[in-house]
């Protein structure tokens, strides 16, 4: 079996490119959850592409809300040593007070995970090439690519899915 096999196609990911803020973000996600709630794809992140449509990175859920809260921080911009969860309540008080600007304020590129070279496998590789590379960080995709141009993204949920059912399909013998 190959990277491929097992991957979601390109086309069937959210992507935005990585100068668009983070309320264009939460607009597209929302859009592919609608598109996919009858399947069990439902897309939890959003691919990020630079000027010439190369997947650079990702945004999820906690890459929004932490670009979010930083951008809740009074003037340095750097997020403080948290001395209390009261501490961390005001700052979340203040991003939710603004909620709307802050949203459309915050670029994608401020919040956005960057692929390392690890976290990319061509389509070809042998599915424990992939694995090697999902286990070898905290990493729970892989974009799946030819060359340079993006395939896909091979989730780590999807690989544990399908040696769930080998497992399971090897017991009955």
């Amino acid at each position: 079996m190959k990277a491929r096999d097992l991957m979601i196609p390109i086309s069937d990911c959210p992507r935005l490119a990585e100068d668009r803020n983070i309320y264009d973000a939460v607009v597209l996600l929302e859009a592919f959850r609608q598109r996919y709630d009858r399947w069990a794809y439902r897309p939890r992140g959003v691919l990020v592409h630079d000027a010439d449509f190369m997947v650079i990175g990702h945004l999820r859920h906690a890459d929004m809300l932490r670009a979010l809260a930083a951008h809740g921080v009074p003037a340095t911009g750097a997020m403080p040593a948290w001395s209390s969860i009261g501490e961390q309540a005001e700052v979340w008080k203040n991003v939710l007070n603004h909620l709307h600007s802050t949203a459309r304020s915050v670029r994608v590129k401020e919040a956005m995970h960057v692929y390392s070279e690890m976290e990319y496998v061509d389509g070809d590789a042998p599915l424990e090439e992939a694995l090697a590379r999902l286990m070898a960080g905290p990493y729970l995709n892989l974009v799946v690519r030819s060359q340079k141009t993006p395939l896909g993204i091979l989730r780590q949920s999807d690989v544990f899915e399908r040696l769930c059912r080998d497992i399971k399909l090897s017991g009955m013998h």
